[in-house]
C-alpha cells in the first residue's frame, strides 16, 4: 500500500494535447527521484481535442499519476476539484504548458520542515530564504504588497511557485471563485494570506514560463467578474484596521482592475463595434462611483508596469474615459492584438 504522498500537484488541462509529451518530462524533471512523495493530478475540464486519451496513453501503469475528466467548467473549478481530491500533505497548482525546476522535490522537503501553511519560490529581491510567523495584520498586509508588486521583496501575482498545507485549504474553506475570470489566482492568493499562520519565502528559482498564455481573449464575463473581485477584496480588508499598508493594497487591486476593464473588456467591446463609446464613458462613470475606484488613483505606488498601464493610470486619475478607451484601442491596433 502505497504511503500518503508529501505533494499533491494539480494540472488542469484543456484542449492541451500538443503540450502533454513536454508536461510530462517537465514534471519528471522537477519531481525527479523523488516520485514516491509526488501524486499528479491531471484534471481534464472537457476537452474536445484528443487530451484526454493522449492522457490515459502517457500514465498508464504510473498510478503516481491520475487522469480525472470531468465536464468543462473553467480552470477554477477544476483547481477546485483537485483540492477536494488531494492527498497530500500540500498542493500546488501548475500549468500544462511550463517548465520547472530541476529535481525540486528534494528542495521542497526541506522548506516544508516546519510546517508552513504556506510556500513561496521564486521571490525576488530576497536575499535569504526564511521561515515566518504571519502574527499579525501588519505581516498579512506586507506579504499581501509582496503579491502586488509594490514592495521590494515580490513575487508574480500568479498561482506558480506557490504551495499550500492542503489540510490548511480545507479547513479554512479556501478555494478559487469561479465568478472572477481574470486575476481568480491574485484573489485566492490573497485570502490564503489573510488566514495562514506561517509562510516559508524562498528566492529558489522553480517556474519558467514557456508559453505566452492566452491573454487576448475576449471574455464576456469579465465584466461581472471584476466587480465580484472587488466585492471579495472589500470583504477581506474589512477586518483590518486602517492604515498606510491596507490603503496601498485596498488601492493596488482597484488601479489593476479598472484597468482591466478598461484593456480586456471596454476597449475590445468598443474596438469590435459591439458597444459605442458614448455609452462605454457612461458605463465607466457608472461603476467608478459605485465601486469608488477613483479613489485609488491619487495614491502613489511604486511598481513597474507597461507604457499602456502608465498612460491609462494618468488618464484615469483624471477621470478621462473617452481618451483612456482611445489609447486603449490605438495601441492594440498598433500591437496588432485582434480581440
Amino acid at each position: 500500500m502505497r504511503t500518503k504522498p508529501v505533494l499533491t500537484v494539480v494540472v488542469p488541462v484543456y484542449n492541451s494535447e500538443k503540450y502533454l509529451d513536454r508536461c510530462f518530462s517537465n514534471l519528471n524533471k522537477m519531481i525527479g527521484d523523488n516520485l514516491e512523495n509526488v501524486e499528479v493530478l491531471f484534471i481534464n475540464d472537457g476537452s474536445t481535442d484528443a487530451t484526454f486519451d493522449r492522457l490515459k496513453y502517457k500514465t498508464k501503469n504510473k498510478p503516481q499519476y491520475q487522469v480525472i475528466n470531468k465536464e468543462h467548467t473553467g480552470v477554477s473549478d477544476t483547481r477546485n476539484y483537485g483540492i477536494n481530491l488531494a492527498k497530500g500533505r500540500y498542493i500546488t497548482f501548475l500549468d500544462s504548458d511550463d517548465d520547472y525546476c530541476k529535481n525540486f522535490i528534494s528542495t521542497f522537503l526541506v522548506q516544508i520542515e516546519n510546517k508552513p501553511d504556506i510556500v513561496w519560490n521564486d521571490v525576488i529581491n530576497l536575499t535569504k530564504d526564511r521561515f515566518q510567523n504571519i502574527d499579525s495584520e501588519e505581516s498579512q498586509l506586507t506579504l499581501m504588497k509582496m503579491v502586488l508588486g509594490i514592495s521590494e521583496e515580490k513575487i508574480q501575482e500568479g498561482i506558480a511557485s506557490k504551495f499550500y498545507k492542503t489540510s490548511f485549504l480545507k479547513e479554512k474553506n479556501l478555494f478559487f471563485n469561479s465568478k472572477v475570470v481574470i486575476a481568480e489566482d491574485t484573489l485566492f492568493i490573497l485570502q490564503a494570506l489573510s488566514e495562514a499562520d506561517s509562510i516559508y519565502l524562498s528566492n529558489k528559482r522553480f517556474y519558467y514560463v514557456l508559453e505566452e498564455h492566452s491573454l487576448n481573449k475576449f471574455n464576456p464575463l469579465t465584466l461581472e467578474g471584476e466587480l465580484e473581485f472587488q466585492k471579495q477584496i472589500r470583504i477581506l480588508l474589512e477586518k483590518y484596521n486602517d492604515s498606510s499598508e491596507k490603503k496601498l493594497v485596498e488601492a493596488r487591486t482597484k488601479i489593476n482592475g479598472f484597468i482591466i476593464l478598461i484593456y480586456r473588456y471596454f476597449g475590445p467591446l468598443v474596438e469590435k463595434k459591439r458597444i459605442s463609446i458614448n455609452r462605454c464613458v457612461k458605463t465607466l462613470e457608472h461603476i467608478d462611483e459605485e465601486y469608488q475606484y477613483y479613489t485609488a488613483f491619487s495614491t502613489k505606488i511604486n511598481y513597474t508596469k507597461s507604457v499602456r498601464y502608465k498612460l491609462l493610470i494618468i488618464l484615469l486619475k483624471k477621470r478621462k474615459y473617452k481618451l483612456a478607451i482611445k489609447l486603449d484601442i490605438l495601441l492594440d491596433r498598433l500591437k496588432q492584438i485582434d480581440w
